[in-house]
């Protein structure tokens, strides 16, 4: 059992949260705009964690830079992802496309891991993979708030907040949740689905890489993560609702605090018996989410 105070357990927890949360809704986008169940998704949050590794520690760059390289990279990352390997299976059947994205993305996310752990070797870095960074931000003492983890919720409530102003307001915004609400309506529109499709991945992508980005500087990342973490965000992702941000952001928060508390209390190997039971309740209780759409 952990020694840690309880304020430090619940902060943890929140923070976990909230970078399954981003992670989550990007995961759920995708799903929502081209029926693609992005198994891939997970090793992109790795890819985040590793590639600011990097470029923070190794290449000497600081947060803001590293944070901005890696926002580009991904959105072009994201969109060349769909162009040359989803685009292709688009126009196959329904049985055809769902188990070719199937095996595609999978296929994307074993290689993916595999060669990050023979670069690992190859170039001797740790197997487990951390990033400190020292801010000068006051020590909140009152609730054990250390200076990375206050900017890292700033900056996840901050780019929260702009993700829902880019989908309230803007005109490809208002088509994604178009499609994610009622995809056949979206269609009789004349709504141009292989743009959307490839605008969707690069956000989507986008989302997971930063949320490795925050990921690495609070928790610890190694190859095998992506797989496992895919699992916990389908759970958000049933949990909160397709396509919801506050649901992705709620089942985050409900999911992130649950597996810390679990780990906290009764160890971390319970934390994805946790995930998998609040997924099954939530199956069974209500299968389209806390506020997910009635038709999606």
């Amino acid at each position: 059992m952990l020694s840690l105070p309880p304020s430090e357990v619940i902060i943890a927890g929140l923070l976990l949260g909230g970078i399954y949360a981003l992670a989550a809704f990007g995961l759920s986008l995708i799903f929502g705009v081209t029926k693609v169940l992005n198994i891939a998704h997970g090793e992109f949050i790795m890819l985040g964690g590793l590639a600011t590794y990097l470029l923070f520690l190794k290449l000497g760059l600081n947060l803001l830079a590293t944070f901005i390289i890696l926002s580009i990279v991904a959105l072009l990352v994201g969109f060349g992802f769909e162009r040359a390997l989803i685009r292709r299976i688009l126009g196959k059947s329904p049985h055809e496309f769902l188990i070719g994205s199937l095996l595609v993305t999978l296929g994307i996310a074993l290689a993916i891991e595999d060669l990050t752990a023979f670069l690992q070797m190859a170039f001797r870095m740790p197997y487990l993979l951390s990033v400190t960074v020292h801010l000068p931000i006051p020590y909140i003492g009152i609730v054990g708030l250390s200076p990375i983890r206050f900017a890292s919720l700033i900056l996840i409530v901050a780019l929260t907040a702009t993700l829902s102003i880019f989908l309230k307001k803007s005109r490809v915004g208002m088509a994604i949740r178009a499609f994610v609400q009622d995809r056949e309506g979206a269609l009789l529109t004349g709504l141009d689905v292989s743009r959307l499709s490839m605008i969707t991945f690069g956000i989507g992508t986008f989302l997971a890489v930063i949320a490795g980005a925050i990921y690495i500087l609070i928790f610890t990342v190694e190859p095998t993560l992506g797989l496992p973490l895919v699992l916990r965000l389908l759970c958000i992702v049933v949990l909160g609702g397709l396509g919801s941000l506050v649901g992705s952001l709620v089942g985050g928060l409900i999911i992130g605090l649950a597996e810390t508390i679990t780990a906290f209390y009764a160890g971390a190997s319970w934390s994805p018996v946790t995930s998998m039971l609040i997924f099954i309740l939530i199956l069974l209780v209500r299968p389209r989410g806390l506020f997910g759409y009635a038709e999606a």
